[in-house]
């Protein structure tokens, strides 16, 4: 007697040995494996097959298939109590994938960091008046990356801090080296590194960004 023809709610004819079992309930599907960051199993026509993030990713349990289930341990943190394969780095790599202090650095230049990808290292920049946050593997302000001296790494320290009349801290701004455009806005002690909206240039004498033909500023095109 032939065998029915199941389909799927799409349309697709399921192979005849393909149903539903124990472990994949759902014909395409991602299942955690307990007590492991890295592993899962992918179903496929209800098929099972063991798999392993690259080293440095975790498994995403979010993910539907058939999207990329692995992901960087800051978006998808490790379970507690999970553990992860065993490391496999390479040269200049501490693992496969991932975001690391750069090794190359002059000291002090917390701007500077590394990025693996498939065991091969890339040196990298913040953007300026940013620092690697080893933390978050991500730029960030010096004032919230410990490891970072923030007035060593800007070459700026803010000026004591003082409150208005209400106790409200007074924010000053600072012109930022022989910058037309960029400027130090310090709250609390803390430097930020900013800059001015096109067509404005920061006027030091006013502390804040104006007409950029009202700045008396060498590398402003007059």
């Amino acid at each position: 007697m032939p065998i029915a023809d199941v389909r799927t709610g799409n349309g697709d004819p399921i192979p005849s040995t393909a149903r539903p079992n124990s472990v994949c309930k759902q014909r395409y599907e991602y299942i955690p494996v307990s007590g492991s960051c890295d592993s899962y199993i992918e179903c496929r026509d209800y098929q099972r097959t063991d798999m392993s993030c690259p080293d440095g990713l975790n498994f995403n349990e979010k993910a539907m298939f058939p999207d990329y289930p692995c992901s960087y341990p800051t978006d998808v943190p490790c379970k507690a109590g999970a553990v992860s394969r065993s490391i496999i780095s390479t040269k200049g790599c501490p693992r496969q994938y991932g975001f690391f202090p750069s090794p190359v650095a002059p000291k002090g230049d917390c701007g500077q960091y590394r990025m693996c990808i498939a065991g091969n290292y890339y040196d990298m920049l913040c953007p300026p008046g940013l620092a690697f946050n080893p933390a978050t593997s991500t730029c960030d302000w010096p004032d919230q990356v410990p490891s970072c001296n923030a007035a060593v790494f800007l070459s700026f320290a803010c000026p004591e801090s003082t409150v208005d009349a209400s106790g409200n801290p007074v924010i000053t701004n600072h012109k930022y080296e022989n910058d037309c455009y960029g400027f130090f806005t310090c709250q609390q002690g803390r430097a930020r590194l900013l800059a001015c909206d096109p067509g404005l240039a920061f006027d030091e004498r006013v502390g804040r960004c104006v007409d950029e033909k009202n700045v008396p500023c060498a590398s402003i095109k007059k």
